[in-house]
């Protein structure tokens, strides 16, 4: 199959992630506080570039058509990291939530076409673990 073959390849619904998800922690963090901490960490690598995708922001009903227009995708993302040899995507949770249904169809599609991907809800220091294991530069700092 040609690599243009498998991006029309539709998404089989599953439970079950083909990825790594961080167990829950009792960590008192929102979300938001967790991927803040982890995108200043990552900033101060000079050999990566990070970006939020803000998929899941609250928004008028205009808003949402507009955004959904523009390419906004449910269950995508929420950090996306580039350094020189490759990416990887992150999906953040507060420490007890798990992903939902069409966030593991995401990222298990991202995954078994050999994209990095994760879900985290941790502090910049396991992510800065699982790079080094990895060999990604979010091994640094």
């Amino acid at each position: 199959m040609t690599d243009w073959a498998a991006l029309g390849t539709p998404l089989r619904p599953t439970l079950e992630p083909a990825i790594y998800v961080e167990p829950r922690d009792k960590r008192d963090a929102s979300e938001d506080e967790r991927q803040a901490e982890l995108v200043a960490h990552l900033r101060k690598l000079p050999s990566v570039r990070v970006a939020a995708i803000p998929n899941g922001a609250k928004r008028s009903k205009w808003e949402a058509a507009k955004a959904k227009r523009e390419g906004m995708a449910a269950g995508w993302p929420d950090i996306e990291v580039v350094w020189a040899d490759g990416t990887a995507r992150i999906e953040m949770k507060n420490g007890s939530e798990m992903p939902r249904a069409n966030q593991i169809e995401t990222l298990n599609w991202l995954h078994l076409r050999g994209h990095a991907v994760a879900v985290s809800g941790r502090s910049a220091g396991t992510i800065s673990r699982r790079g080094r294991s990895a060999k990604t530069p979010m091994s640094s700092g």
